[in-house]
């Protein structure tokens, strides 16, 4: 999903290397790339590898990351092409990846952009 995108729209409370690794490469690679996260993910993107990785797209005037002040309980990764959205499970520290929703329908990915848009509004910029 991500390696097919023209841009990528994403609101995570999670991070992986291998995430961010991906998204990294799409940023050199010229992607438009916003990210929203909350503040307990800030907090470990200050430190490795993140910090590093970070370091490393501060120039590149097409990413964007936002921090949201609030706990954030859902996965989103919204591109030109799909929609990815993800809940939390109900003990709220982890999501729910087998119940997630998936779709490449148009109106579902207009849906995500005016969910990131919503999200978007309230959010500072962090990077």
């Amino acid at each position: 999903m991500i390696k097919e995108a023209d841009h990528i729209y994403g609101i995570s409370s999670v991070v992986t290397e291998g995430y961010a690794d991906s998204i990294s490469e799409r940023v050199k690679e010229g992607i438009t790339v916003e990210l929203i996260v909350s503040i307990h993910i800030a907090e470990k993107l200050k430190q490795s590898p993140y910090i590093e990785k970070l370091a490393a797209l501060k120039n590149y005037k097409n990413f964007k990351l936002m921090l949201m002040n609030e706990d954030i309980k859902v996965g989103l990764i919204v591109t030109d092409k799909r929609l990815a959205l993800s809940l939390h499970k109900k003990s709220g520290i982890e999501y729910d990846i087998s119940t997630g929703l998936f779709s490449s329908d148009p109106m579902a990915v207009k849906w995500g952009e005016r969910l990131f848009g919503y999200c978007k509004t309230p959010s500072i910029t962090y990077l």
